[in-house]
């Protein structure tokens, strides 16, 4: 990806009041999120390989409080935790695609990712690999289905699109793109903030 598109990005980012950063690579991104969170924080997190690959729990364990759902959690107590997600000082994830006039695209099977970056949390860290860039939002769109099918694949669903990789728009339970969200503009300036890291991240 070359540097000036991703300067673009995130220019455009700021002009729709996201705060946007670049960090060289995933140790850079992880000394910013030393400066973004004080330490003692609660903190949730959506499912992101992305944070998986920049170590995120490995670094940040003794530095702040997950909020997360315990082992061997009732259905009830799973709910629970779920929700707890929307008072969590910072809320971390990734995204599926981010187009070059500064819009964030996701989707989402259960919502639990989605949601409270929507609203909840007073702030909102997406964090995001240089290959999560998309020109425009026919290419990002593109790149969304790309990453629904490759999930439900890796993660041994049901489900047409895990089988061939072309989304089938199916009726199936197992379906992995339920709810499909674009960020087009942060009413609260500044409240979501996305890290782009010069490195190709998660899916």
């Amino acid at each position: 990806m070359e540097r000036n598109t991703i300067d673009q990005t995130i220019r455009n980012l700021r002009e729709r009041q996201f705060e946007a950063f670049f960090a060289d690579n995933k140790e850079k991104a992880i000394s910013l999120i030393e400066e973004l969170v004080p330490q003692g924080s609660s903190v949730a997190c959506g499912g992101s390989e992305t944070l998986r690959e920049i170590g995120f729990n490995e670094k940040f364990r003794d530095r702040f409080r997950f909020l997360e759902t315990p082992a061997g959690a009732s259905p009830q107590e799973a709910k629970e935790a779920i929700r707890a997600r929307f008072s969590a000082d910072a809320f971390f994830l990734s995204a599926n695609a981010i187009t070059v006039d500064g819009r964030i695209f996701q989707e989402d099977g259960a919502s639990t990712r989605v949601a409270p970056m929507i609203y909840g949390p007073d702030s909102v860290i997406i964090v995001a690999g240089q290959n999560k860039i998309a020109e425009n939002e026919a290419k990002a769109r593109q790149r969304v289905k790309a990453v629904a099918c490759e999930n439900c694949r890796r993660r041994g669903f049901a489900t047409p699109c895990a089988e061939d990789g072309h989304c089938h728009d199916c009726r199936v339970p197992g379906r992995s793109c339920c709810t499909s969200v674009t960020l087009n503009f942060s009413r609260i300036p500044g409240r979501i903030k996305v890290i782009i890291v010069g490195e190709d991240l998660g899916i």
